[in-house]
């Protein structure tokens, strides 16, 4: 009998200990640590309130490991142990009533320009894929795309090269990334937030745009440049490995000294008393509307949910992304929603509602009352924001359809993608590339 209470307390014991440890990518969280963790700074941080008792989240911990270990340098995936006394009251102010609990801190500018981070649920798959997926949707950035051509400039993620160049010209350093890529890498958006906060203006400019590459003499790609301050510096080219820690410490001999970071330190504190998880309201993220559980879940059909949807090529997806990320910052109007879909998956749901196949396209849908209308005007925040209160406000009408709007299968293709990328996850980081 003894022997059996000492190896009970044995096993007890290891399992305490057995979550998580300094050897993984997972960021220990205590109370102390917590606010520099995760308020504190720019990141996407990915939080699992645990208890090591917990059975799922015994079985959830090997695939936080792999997410941890995929997305290191681009996400900080951390875990906070809510059994530890000194953590309890921490965990009781997000409101963690059930292990585990996942939420996200993504971070956001409101309109006086402070920076804030709102806690969000995650109710998704416990997977590491999935888990790596939703997380990079939600990844902040802070890359400006650069165009040859002003009138190409339709969002504020858009910078004509005129006007990139010139900024803070004498005194601020510029990266600009050259990539045949269609969409920015989650690595550069990664470095874009670590050196934000004035340290350096970060642009990344498209095999299309053949004017700027002319300009800069541009026949390979990837290709990193670094403009130091004044106009008599040659751009220097980087040369080394395309991965995050070389890449970094590259940067970091150009960055200027972070000139707010205590400021932001005070702003979040003075945020992190008023603004624990217990909100009234709490604002729901942008995503990606890539299944008919995520539609159905971001665009429920019961309650008086409105959801603006925006419809993207692979091409336009972050600049869409990032403006949708803007007007829902912005939005105070609980009852709008916000998410976007590429083209392919939303084949059928166009030729339902008889959509025009003109990208990027946005429409509202209120699935409960099964209506919709297409958003026809300028693709910027102003003229979105004014259409959107008119929606809101009755002024423009919207159509009705019938039937369930389904989320195109491109399943044959998505299989043999998993299988690929779910053998890779375990063995190393994927995302860890320019």
């Amino acid at each position: 009998m003894l022997l059996k209470a000492a190896l009970l307390l044995c096993a007890n014991a290891a399992l305490s200990m057995a979550m998580y440890s300094n050897r993984d990518a997972v960021v220990e969280l205590t109370s102390k640590n917590f606010k520099q963790e995760v308020l504190n700074n720019d990141k996407l941080v990915a939080v699992e309130f645990y208890a090591p008792w917990c059975g799922h989240c015994q079985k959830l911990a090997p695939e936080w490991k792999k997410a941890a270990n995929n997305l290191k340098g681009l996400v900080t995936v951390a875990a906070i142990n809510c059994d530890e006394d000194s953590n309890k009251p921490l965990c009781g102010q997000y409101d963690i009533k059930g292990f585990p609990t996942i939420k996200t801190f993504r971070p956001s500018v409101n309109k006086k320009g402070a920076r804030t981070k709102y806690p969000t649920d995650y109710q998704g798959p416990r997977e590491a894929r999935p888990l790596v997926d939703h997380l990079l949707s939600m990844q902040p950035s802070n890359v400006r795309l650069i165009k040859g051509d002003a009138s190409k400039v339709k969002s504020k993620a858009s910078i004509f090269l005129d006007d990139f160049l010139e900024t803070k010209n004498s005194t601020l350093p510029k990266v600009i990334l050259f990539t045949d890529k269609p969409t920015t890498t989650p690595l550069y958006k990664a470095l874009s937030v670590d050196f934000g906060n004035g340290r350096l203006l970060m642009g990344e400019v498209k095999k299309a745009e053949k004017k700027v590459l002319d300009i800069f003499g541009i026949n390979k790609f990837p290709t990193l440049l670094v403009l130091k301050p004044g106009e008599d510096n040659q751009p220097s080219v980087y040369d080394g490995k395309l991965k995050y820690q070389p890449l970094y410490d590259h940067l970091s001999t150009f960055a200027l000294e972070s000139t707010n970071s205590q400021q932001n330190g005070k702003t979040e504190s003075k945020k992190e008393k008023t603004a624990p998880a217990a909100e009234p309201y709490v604002k729901p993220t942008v995503e990606e509307l890539g299944t008919n559980e995520t539609l159905q879940k971001q665009c429920a059909t019961s309650g008086n949910t409105i959801c603006a949807i925006a419809i993207v090529t692979p091409e336009e997806k972050d600049e869409s992304i990032t403006l949708l990320n803007e007007i829902n910052d912005q939005n105070t109007n609980p009852l709008f929603r916000f998410g976007w879909m590429t083209n392919d998956k939303a084949a059928d749901i166009i030729k339902q509602l008889d959509l025009v196949e003109d990208y990027p396209g946005l429409f509202i849908l209120h699935a409960s009352k099964q209506m919709f209308r297409p958003y026809i005007g300028a693709w910027d925040n102003k003229s979105i924001t004014r259409w959107l209160g008119q929606i809101a406000s009755g002024r423009v009408q919207a159509f009705t359809y019938s039937g369930d709007l389904k989320v195109t299968d491109t399943g044959a293709i998505d299989d043999k993608l998993e299988q690929q990328t779910d053998k890779v996850a375990d063995e190393k980081p994927v995302r860890d590339e320019l």
